[in-house]
């Protein structure tokens, strides 16, 4: 896993405020649940397209 490091940027290191943690808190939950819902869409898009692949084989056998 990634450690925190130091960045050799002028106000890299400080502390965020309470707003802007709150802000950034916010966004990485958004981003999780993007990758859920992106997953999850993801997985019911390969089971549509897996059953149609049968119905197809099952047409032709």
């Amino acid at each position: 896993m990634a450690t925190a490091e130091g960045v050799n940027a002028p106000g890299a290191n400080e502390a965020l405020g309470p707003d802007q943690q709150q802000a950034f808190d916010q966004a990485v939950e958004n981003a999780k649940i993007t990758q859920i819902v992106g997953q999850a869409v993801t997985s019911l898009a390969v089971s549509h397209l897996m059953g149609y692949a049968s119905d197809m084989l099952k047409d032709e056998g």
